[in-house]
Formats: structure tokens, sequence, C-alpha cells
């Protein structure tokens, strides 16, 4: 969590995708990739640089700041319901709040792979 601001970071998400955040009136910010090599403490504080165009995978990745597990909850079960199972979800912590968002993204989709391989590994000795 990074200030007392409740923001949503969004990337890779469509315009129809973005507009669930919009009509929730859920303050957001939309990542692009000229953004993409700033710490995301950064971009929740508001700094604007342009930093050199950092190509991202091709993922949909929403990040929340500063929202209780309860707000999680319904904006979660509000995803599900209109943008699917698809998108890695994750909440800013102290520590992850000084990466930057490349290196969060990679990081998390490690993280995803990790845990599907454990799932696989898991049903085959079942």
């Amino acid at each position: 969590m990074v200030g007392n601001d409740k923001l949503v970071l969004l990337y890779g998400l469509t315009e129809d995708e973005i507009n669930v955040f919009k009509m929730s009136n859920l303050n957001y910010k939309n990542i692009t990739e000229e953004i993409a090599d700033m710490k995301i403490k950064e971009i929740i504080s508001g700094e604007n640089k342009v930093c050199a165009k950092r190509k991202l995978p091709q993922e949909k990745v929403i990040l929340f700041n500063n929202f209780s597990d309860n707000e999680l909850d319904k904006i979660i079960k509000l995803i599900r319901a209109t943008i699917g199972k698809s998108p890695v979800l994750a909440v800013v912590t102290e520590t992850s709040s000084n990466w930057t968002f490349s290196y969060l993204v990679e990081h998390l989709l490690e993280e995803r792979e990790w845990y599907k391989n454990m799932e696989k590994g898991r049903n085959k000795s079942e």
C-alpha cells in the first residue's frame, strides 16, 4: 500500500473492460508501455516520467492500492463477472511499490507459472 489513495492500476485491458472501472466510480490509472519502467509508487503518486518504451507481455494486469479486504472482495467479484478470470490480480505492497511496473509484471507472471506447475505436480501425484 502506498499513500492513502485508493487506486487501481490497469494494464492490457480493452476499452470496454476499462469502462467497468469508469462506471464503478473506481479511481484508476491505465498503465502504458511508456511508463512501465517507473516505480509503482511513482505511478501511484502521479509522477509523469516518460521512459523508454518497454515491451510488456500481452497480459491483463490489475493492481490494487489501499483497498480493504472487503472492498477487494467486491471489486474482484465485479472483475470476475465482467472481465473474467484471465487478469493477473495483485495488491501493491511496501516491497512491490519500489519495483518498476515491468519488473512487477514479470515477477507476477513467474509466480503464476510456478503455482500452475505446483498444481500440475499435485494432480499427477493424486
